[in-house]
This record gives structure tokens, C-alpha cells and sequence, in this order.
């Protein structure tokens, strides 16, 4: 599994608009884009799931159909 690396203070501050943050500042920004990351990854694997679920589901349905069939 890879090892995520946390944004440092210096990292975000080298982005435009961060440049003049305070420590204090960068660090509860730094906070927020680890929440909002969480949070959209934890929605894409949400999404994800209802996909392979409904993928499940039509092959099921397909499978059963055929049996029915024959």
C-alpha cells in the first residue's frame, strides 16, 4: 500500500494565493484539503461500489434470463 505524504507549509505556501500564510494559517488550510481529500475519495469508492453492484446485478439478471431460456 503506498504511504500518502502530508503538504507541508512549505509545499502549499509555493502555490499561488499561499505564498504569505502563517504557520497557523497554512496549517489549518493544509487540514481542510486533507478533509475535502477524504471526503471525495470516500465518495468515489461510494460511487465505485454502487457501480459493481449494479454491474452484479445485470449480470444476474442476464445469467438468470438465459437459464430461464434454456
Amino acid at each position: 500500500m503506498k504511504k500518502h505524504k502530508r503538504l507541508s507549509i512549505e509545499e502549499l505556501r509555493s502555490f499561488p494565493g499561499f505564498e504569505n500564510f502563517t504557520e497557523e494559517e497554512a496549517e489549518r488550510e493544509i487540514k481542510t484539503l486533507e478533509t475535502l481529500s477524504i471526503l471525495f475519495y470516500e465518495l468515489f469508492m461510494k460511487e465505485k461500489l454502487n457501480e459493481n453492484v449494479k454491474h452484479l446485478k445485470l449480470k444476474e439478471n442476464h445469467e438468470t434470463e438465459q437459464r430461464i431460456a434454456a
